[in-house]
């Protein structure tokens, strides 16, 4: 229990052996303050000079620096809770700005999407995969609205890595795609040689969507949508 200063009469100096017995014992500093509440410069005095065992210096400063340790995470938690929020800040007044998007700006989102992330060596046919579902869903509006594509002419197929569940995986590529069981290949199971079958668990929970369609005069118009964007930046 703390002691007020106030009602300590002639100073610290009849704490002196209670404080240096605790610190034999292996109290920090900061432990005989919340005993005796004495100033550090006090502290600090009487037990620069203190000799201890081995055994009780090794245990002081290895609970000096698990507090250590766990001040600097929990104010590392708190600069990540602030960050956090600052950016969500940022980002909330961004989307704001965009009012909407019309058929004109998606036929620019879609073609300039296709032209990132899409397979733009093929003469026949339209290929596009990604694992960001945000992705997909953009990239299918675009097939549907802008370029007319009906629903059985979009098959998929999903690439997985080892320890993915395939009914899971296929269960929400169906959800993000609106897109029946039928236009679904059988998944396909890869790994990856760069990580040599290390890649973490949940890096790519359900692995990533694969979208093909056949047609090659609407190979031939993204690809001029594609052109026709760069052209004029």
């Amino acid at each position: 229990m703390d002691i007020p200063r106030s009602k300590i009469k002639g100073g610290f100096t009849h704490l002196k052996s209670k404080i240096i017995a605790l610190r034999k014992l292996g109290k920090t500093h900061s432990e005989i303050r919340a005993i005796y509440n004495v100033p550090k410069s006090t502290l600090s005095n009487w037990l620069h000079n203190l000799k201890v065992s081995p055994r009780i210096k090794a245990k002081i400063q290895k609970r000096a620096r698990k507090k250590w340790l766990d001040n600097n995470k929990r104010n590392a938690r708190t600069r990540a809770k602030k960050a956090a929020e600052l950016r969500g800040i940022y980002k909330k007044d961004e989307i704001k700005e965009i009012k909407n998007v019309s058929k004109k700006d998606l036929k620019y989102i879609g073609a300039a999407l296709y032209w990132a992330e899409g397979s733009v060596s093929n003469r026949n046919s339209l290929r596009f995969g990604n694992s960001n579902p945000l992705m997909i869903k953009t990239i299918m509006k675009f097939f549907r609205e802008t370029c007319n594509i009906q629903d059985e002419k979009i098959r998929a197929r999903i690439h997985l890595y080892p320890r993915i569940n395939k009914k899971n995986a296929t269960n929400f590529w169906m959800k993000i795609t609106n897109l029946p069981r039928a236009n679904f290949h059988p998944p396909q199971i890869q790994v990856s040689k760069a990580s040599k079958g290390k890649r973490p668990r949940n890096t790519l929970p359900y692995g990533t969507l694969h979208l093909t369609i056949c047609n090659t005069e609407l190979t031939c118009r993204v690809k001029g949508w594609i052109q026709g964007i760069a052209e004029k930046i």
